[in-house]
């Protein structure tokens, strides 16, 4: 890191003393923290380019060399709480951004995470409230293609092989219902890990830079169903009431059941690739709680999807944990 520490020096004026590898998730994206002599820090991401065979059609395809920058400027113009971005060098892909800490929602002791959890909701439910404009987040669009890719992937990497061509229909039918359901400005991965609190105290979000046009509500599913919290019923539809009080509107648990079964389905596929392909063991405890989600969710779905709940049963009694 030799050459990003000159980088460093150019731009902030000072080398940074020394510059502190950070843990990431399962992305290709790469974090450090950078230590100057007069007590500051920053942090250096590295936007390492994704494996495109990970990535949905539309981001593969997409021109934009750097998303996450396009995306924070958009968000920040919308007092939206993003890491104040300090410098960019795009040829090598290089970052330098506000450090907001290393305390996530995740990490918060329970009642101190249940308020910063309702912050979160109306937080949402006021991006959710956005305008369309020109700007990246609304050149995007939670389309079949998207929501099919996802699925399938899904398929692939979460269940065993006799059952996909059966569900091959049934899938392809999920993404249809999804893709026609409203949409507006979503940040797509608003969950515990994606949720900061800084030094300050304040609630920050990190990991948007896939903000899209998708039904709003997919925010909120990730949320409220996140894989790496137990989160009870009772403080679930809590959340649930706050995020449609603040959106001003009524819910609609049916359209919220088909959210819930697609985004945890592609969580739980995710999180069998990153563990079994991959060997990313820090990821198998999120696979039971990512399963449990879809299953609770299938009861409300539409009777066009009962052959799904019926098969999606079937398949993960029979898939090993």
């Amino acid at each position: 890191m030799e050459r990003a520490c000159g980088w460093i020096e150019r731009v902030r004026g000072a080398a940074p003393a020394e510059l502190v590898a950070l843990p990431g998730g399962a992305g290709a994206r790469r974090y450090f923290r950078a230590r100057f002599t007069d007590g500051s820090t920053a942090v250096l991401m590295h936007a390492l380019r994704e494996d495109p065979a990970i990535l949905p059609p539309a981001l593969r395809a997409e021109s934009v060399e750097l998303p996450f920058v396009d995306v924070t400027e958009y968000l920040a113009r919308r007092g939206v709480p993003v890491p104040e971005i300090y410098a960019v060098e795009r040829k090598e892909r290089w970052i330098l951004l506000e450090d907001l800490g290393d305390v996530r929602l995740l990490d918060l002791p329970k009642d101190e995470r249940r308020e910063r959890m309702r912050e979160a909701v109306e937080l949402i439910a006021r991006v959710h409230g956005f305008p369309h404009e020109d700007a990246l987040p609304f050149r995007r669009s939670f389309d079949a293609e998207w929501v099919s890719f996802e699925l399938r992937t899904f398929a692939e990497h979460g269940l065993p092989e006799r059952f996909r061509a059966e569900l091959a229909g049934e899938l392809d039918a999920l993404a249809r219902a999804v893709a026609a359901l409203p949409r507006g400005l979503a940040l797509r991965d608003v969950q515990s890990q994606n949720l900061m609190v800084d030094p300050r105290g304040r609630l920050r979000v990190i990991d948007y830079q896939d903000a899209l046009l998708a039904p709003p509500e997919l925010d909120l599913a990730a949320l409220v169903y996140d894989s790496y919290l137990e989160i009870e019923g009772a403080e679930r539809a809590d959340l649930c009431a706050r995020y449609w009080r603040a959106r001003g509107a009524s819910a609609e648990p049916v359209r919220f059941a088909l959210l819930v079964v697609q985004r945890k389905c592609k969580d739980y596929g995710r999180y069998r690739f990153v563990v079994d392909k991959k060997g990313d063991l820090r990821y198998r405890p999120f696979i039971a709680r990512a399963r449990a989600a879809v299953l609770e969710a299938l009861p409300a779905l539409p009777p066009a999807q009962a052959g799904l709940a019926a098969l999606l049963r079937r398949a993960f009694a029979e898939t090993p944990p």
